[in-house]
């Protein structure tokens, strides 16, 4: 009997080591939350035999960008999911949001990408096998990764809409459609990716929240609900087709 093929989740806990990014009035720091809610959701995860997940970083441990990003250039991923927490000036501003990369920074990406010749990043065997044999034919590779592209954007849309519906249950929505941005850590050209604002750490209601045990499993619970309920809905089989 043949095996089904495992959706890899590499899951990113924000911040870390002399890192700590946002800390809240009372002291929280976001690398503590960030931290918990990745390792309440790969348990999760891992307990399904949909999924495959894996941690960026499993301690109080500083990774950097570029350290980051190397975990997704020669491994079959199929969703890069970054956990942060928010902060704001304005201690009433409170609820969850969702970022995915821009169009503008992905193609940028994607025309470096091209022009350096000794770069070396893993895609699926099809793209892998379509480049080895037009060596010198750029345009068809930049055409090849831009459709790539609108297929993980299109996908990291409907993701998060499964994401909101969870998180509605149980937090308010600081808005409810993706924001778009030129994140670093969203930037691979081989991975869907979408970063998580699990709260904002500056207003005293949620930070109180998200210092318990029982609120970063909520979150978690959430999160993992919304990917089982997006992949079972959808055909894995293509799934995995677009992305590995």
């Amino acid at each position: 009997m043949k095996k089904t093929k495992k959706i890899t989740i590499l899951i990113d806990a924000g911040h870390g080591g002399q890192d700590p990014g946002s800390i809240g009035h009372n002291g929280l720091k976001e690398k503590e939350v960030t931290l918990k809610i990745a390792i309440n959701l790969k348990k999760l995860l891992n307990n399904n035999k949909m999924f495959h997940a894996v941690l960026t970083r499993n301690n109080d441990s500083y990774l950097s960008l570029k350290k980051r990003k190397n975990l997704l250039k020669n491994q079959k991923t199929s969703l890069l999911l970054s956990i942060h927490v928010d902060s704001s000036r304005q201690q009433y501003v409170s609820g969850i949001s969702i970022w995915i990369v821009s169009s503008n920074r992905m193609y940028r990406e994607i025309n470096n990408f091209i022009s350096d010749k000794t770069e070396k990043i893993y895609f699926s065997k099809n793209i892998e096998d379509i480049f080895k044999n037009n060596k010198n034919d750029m345009y068809l590779k930049k055409t090849i990764l831009d459709l790539q592209f609108n297929n993980f954007q299109t996908m990291e849309i409907n993701l998060s809409s499964y994401i909101f519906q969870e998180f509605k249950k149980i937090v308010k929505i600081n808005k409810k459609r993706p924001n778009y941005a030129s994140l670093g850590i969203l930037s691979s050209i081989n991975t869907p990716s979408i970063l998580i604002e699990t709260g904002f750490i500056t207003n005293f209601e949620e930070e109180k929240k998200l210092r318990t045990i029982s609120y970063q499993k909520k979150i978690a619970n959430a999160i993992y609900i919304a990917l089982k309920n997006y992949f079972q809905n959808k055909s894995i089989s293509n799934v995995l087709k677009n992305i590995e």
